[in-house]
């Protein structure tokens, strides 16, 4: 995963934990006003010189007519796939080709058919919006058989479909679980990572996922990192990786750090090395304004002594001075 997958799961969990706050003013000078306003200098007209053939200037394409209400399938993804401007004024095909999708398993099975013919970029991604709102069976069957392929870049796609589908059931976390454990590719490991929701999977088995994420929330890409440790806060019930959470808070990658203050929060960590860590964080004159927010916001939960609070109270006066 890249730096912008943090947005990905913070919107998934719903947990209403601001990470950062503050606002950005944009000044802008004002634009001065001409002292006398002078007319513009009318051009007249001229005949095209001799020998020239007079420009003519083409009129934009009329946008294509709205398709009939039992449109087909076929007729409603080539014109998802037209250019933008094309489709008539208040038509979504798209939305047209999703509703259809939802009502017909016939047009469901069409859609599925595509994808081995389906080459580019914007028709993988119709094809992935679409399907994602159709939970059925048959469409998870086909995501889950993605999500397991020999090919990386079916992988990634499958995991994706997955996640748009939100299927909480063991076999998908037992996919995850295998996935997690022999996969190669930082993009797939993220894709399977966000894949999993923290529902009622038995204590044994919790306790095998957490384990599998305090392994990966050292991984060597920070993109993963952030990942394992934003699904310990959802998975470590027990307070079990506390001290990997800390060991995060002074990561190198500020994401990393800022999955590590919304997991503790997220969780109710409130050990003396965890507010400690905090402490330092929102302290650090270095570190980002955001991560420096975000660690003060979660020190709030904690219980202060009086040194600490005027510590705390430093360290937001700083912040909201700058």
């Amino acid at each position: 995963m890249n730096n912008s997958t943090l947005p990905r799961w913070l919107a998934s969990v719903g947990v209403g934990f601001a990470l950062g706050f503050g606002l950005a003013w944009t000044i802008r000078a004002p634009t001065p006003e001409p002292e006398f306003a002078h007319p513009a200098a009318v051009v007249p007209a001229q005949a095209p010189a001799p020998g020239r053939a007079a420009v003519a200037l083409r009129a934009p394409a009329a946008p294509a007519p709205a398709l009939a209400d039992d449109a087909s399938v076929d007729a409603l993804w080539e014109m998802a796939l037209a250019p933008p401007g094309t489709q008539a004024p208040g038509y979504d095909a798209e939305d047209r080709l999703r509703r259809l999708a939802q009502s017909n398993p016939v047009a469901v099975r069409s859609l599925l058919q595509r994808y081995d013919n389906t080459q580019t970029p914007q028709a993988r991604e119709l094809l992935k919006s679409v399907l994602g709102t159709v939970q059925t069976p048959e469409v998870i069957a086909f995501s889950t058989r993605l999500a397991g392929s020999s090919n990386m870049a079916e992988r990634k796609y499958g995991f994706e479909m997955l996640q748009s589908l939100a299927p909480d059931s063991s076999e998908v976390r037992g996919l995850v679980k295998r996935t997690l454990a022999t996969e190669q590719s930082p993009e797939v490991l993220v894709q399977a990572l966000a894949t999993l929701t923290s529902g009622l999977a038995s204590p044994e088995e919790s306790e095998q996922i957490v384990a599998q994420l305090k392994t990966l929330s050292q991984h060597a890409d920070p993109a993963v990192r952030s990942q394992s440790i934003a699904q310990l806060g959802q998975w470590d019930k027990r307070g079990e990786g506390g001290e990997r959470l800390v060991q995060a808070l002074s990561d190198r990658a500020p994401d990393v750090r800022q999955a590590a203050i919304f997991a503790i929060a997220q969780n109710g960590v409130r050990s003396e090395p965890v507010k400690a860590a905090l402490m330092a964080l929102a302290a650090d004159l270095r570190e980002s304004r955001d991560v420096r927010g975000s660690a003060l916001q979660a020190l709030e939960r904690f219980s202060l002594s009086k040194e600490e609070y005027a510590r705390f109270a430093q360290a937001r006066a700083q912040l909201l001075g700058m």
